[in-house]
């Protein structure tokens, strides 16, 4: 099973068509749902008389997230499963032309995502499980007028702090990302000014850098600590006992 969704991972991200803020970002991380057809993320028409509000949601999304960078030890090379949490709130509605839409996630509220492992790395602390977390201000959503999918991605005004467990990316200076949304259940229908009628919908997405960044080195059990320790112990008990058992000869 894994590997048909392997499969489909590849083909996710040429899915995922919206162009990044910065054009040479390179995908280091991927996700897609468990189950793809689940309309799992929620989009929430908020509007209050003038004031336009709107929110986007999901909690604990059983996915498949696949890490894209070389040097990774043996448990995280393939599918990690794990759940997303995501929560974008926007305080502007629509703005566009035809049948375009286009609503800004301001920076009254800062956009989060979480990808936590299900179960702690095999190597390292034994605590190590936030697979990559997203803070971020400014964003967009891009739409069709009853369109059943859309994308929610960063910009060129998009600033992004990107966290993990298992990544470093203290020197990476461009960061994108960029999520597919379809199935929307009802369609995205927003007059001009206006946020969307409330709706929900599936997703999956990517998440780029420049330059990639860098596998954190795990930290040894305390186990592998002892094991290691007695090792050291062991040789160097070894050596002294060569030295004191050799055998001087008189001519």
């Amino acid at each position: 099973m894994k590997s048909l969704y392997a499969a489909l991972l590849g083909t996710t991200l040429l899915a995922v068509s919206a162009a990044p803020a910065h054009a040479d970002t390179e995908t280091f991380g991927q996700f897609l749902q468990k189950s793809p057809s689940d309309r799992v993320f929620s989009y929430t028409n908020l509007d209050v008389g003038s004031a336009k509000k709107a929110e986007i949601k999901g909690t604990n999304i059983p996915v498949y997230f696949n890490f894209g960078v070389d040097g990774l030890p043996a448990d995280l090379v393939d599918l990690q499963d794990a759940h997303l949490s995501v929560d974008f709130i926007s305080n502007l509605g629509t703005t566009g032309s035809g049948s375009s839409r286009v609503q800004l996630f301001d920076t009254v509220s800062s956009g989060s995502i979480t990808f936590t492992r299900d179960t702690a790395a095999a190597e390292g602390n034994g605590t190590r499980t936030n697979l990559l977390t997203v803070s971020f201000t400014k964003a967009e959503l891009d739409a069709s007028q009853n369109a059943g999918a859309f994308t929610f991605k960063s910009n060129a005004d998009t600033v992004i702090t990107f966290t993990s467990d298992f990544l470093d990316f203290t020197g990476v200076t461009s960061k994108d990302f960029s999520f597919s949304f379809s199935g929307a259940s009802p369609h995205f229908n927003a007059p001009i000014g206006s946020s969307s009628v409330s709706t929900s919908f599936s997703g999956s997405g990517t998440f780029a850098s420049d330059p990639a960044p860098l596998v954190i080195p795990g930290i040894p059990e305390p186990g592998s600590w002892a094991m290691m320790l007695g090792g050291f112990g062991l040789l160097g008990l070894t050596l002294r006992t060569r030295k004191t058992s050799q055998t001087v000869t008189f001519a």
